[in-house]
């Protein structure tokens, strides 16, 4: 199941927690985990109908003597939640992109970073319930729409400052915007980071059969909220024996820790994945001069959680870049090719109105092996 966000009147953690919870999400099981991550709160989701229809609120309250301030003591409470191990990630990664932006806002060390007394549990609970609220629905992939842009100013605690805020504008580096005529902060340094994080891909519109919709109000009384469908993605295979345009999914992590053995297990190991349309390894220099290489891996939609997670399990890479893109695939249909007497498993393929035949590699290591001879003689022999 796919996610679609629209963000057109804005994006904040308590909206986006809201609004998957009007999808079904049940917040019960998570404020018993963080009471048992040592978190005593109150998470409170009631029904709220505003201009822009009905919808959720969230509030979170909590007793005096919590005083998580900084970053390191969310981690930790996130390490101790039982969130399930996508989720976990998801949700240390989201306190990373925070935490990297509040210390470029502020030009402090990030281990100096810390949140306001006010606002670090709600900001411990939207981040968890939001990763932990994807996992829970079934989702697989975050699309989202353009983000809303306004410049002006706001009132807080460190005075007048610019909107978008200086944390949530450094986030939004590198993601679509859109004008707006609302005249008020609509994308949070929270809700910049959930998306930074958990967005695959920025679209205008949601693409497939919608399900479901969820809408999540914030604590400020604007009359439109976010917006987050459930979308049914449909079936983009083409057949092979036409050609046309289909869609893939690019994974990409740079890779500067493994040693040559453990890199070439994990080749092999995705490699004979059958959900891996393509793997490839592209070695060069990364940071402080070391030795790095990118591993790039294609694989369809629908197999995105599978072979995300399969590319984890064999690097212990820290994090993905997900890409989709749209390949054009030539005319092909399954053949034979004889060779040194033997008849090869091969694909034949269509390019400008000629046919071609191209044995398949494990045919040809299969005859060779046989043959008692090198691969290039099934290719250069008679």
């Amino acid at each position: 199941m796919d996610l679609y966000l629209d963000c057109g009147n804005g994006i904040s953690g308590d909206m986006t927690l809201a609004a998957l919870v009007h999808l079904g999400l049940d917040p019960a099981p998570l404020t018993a985990a963080l009471a048992r991550a040592g978190v005593d709160c109150r998470i409170e989701a009631r029904p709220e109908t505003r201009a822009g229809g009905p919808g959720r609120r969230v509030d979170v309250s909590w007793d005096d003597g919590q005083p998580l301030r900084h970053p390191a003591d969310i981690a930790a409470i996130f390490n101790r939640l039982e969130l399930g191990g996508t989720a976990l990630r998801r949700a240390l990664a989201v306190l990373e992109a925070l935490t990297l932006a509040e210390a470029e806002a502020h030009q402090i060390a990030p281990e100096k970073v810390h949140f306001h007394e006010v606002g670090a549990i709600d900001t411990l609970v939207d981040i968890a319930g939001a990763c932990w609220g994807l996992e829970q629905l079934g989702v697989g992939r975050v699309m989202a729409s353009p983000l809303p842009w306004f410049s002006g100013t706001v009132e807080c605690a460190h005075g007048l400052i610019p909107l978008p805020a200086p944390a949530a504008a450094w986030l939004m580096r590198g993601k679509p915007v859109r004008p707006t005529g609302a005249r008020e902060e609509l994308v949070t340094p929270t809700g910049a980071a959930l998306v930074h994080v958990l967005v695959d891909e920025f679209l205008d519109g949601p693409q497939g059969v919608l399900t479901a919709l969820g809408t999540g109000y914030g604590s400020r009384p604007a009359p439109a909220g976010l917006r987050a469908w459930l979308v049914e993605p449909v079936a983009e295979s083409v057949p092979h024996a036409q050609g046309g345009l289909e869609q893939v999914l690019q994974l990409e992590t740079h890779l500067d820790h493994l040693s040559g053995e453990e890199l070439g297990l994990a080749l092999t190991a995705l490699t004979a994945l059958p959900e891996t349309l393509d793997v490839l390894w592209l070695p060069g220099i990364g940071k402080k001069n070391r030795p790095a290489g990118l591993l790039r891996v294609l694989c369809r939609p629908a197999d995105g959680e599978s072979v995300s997670l399969a590319i984890l399990r064999h690097t212990h890479s820290l994090g993905l870049r997900r890409q989709r893109l749209e390949r054009l695939a030539l005319p092909r249909e399954a053949a034979g090719l004889h060779r040194a007497g033997e008849t090869l498993e091969a694909k034949a393929y269509t390019l400008e109105g000629r046919r071609y035949v191209r044995a398949e590699a494990d045919a040809v290591k299969a005859a060779a092996a046989r043959l008692g001879v090198g691969a290039p003689a099934l290719r250069f022999g008679e």
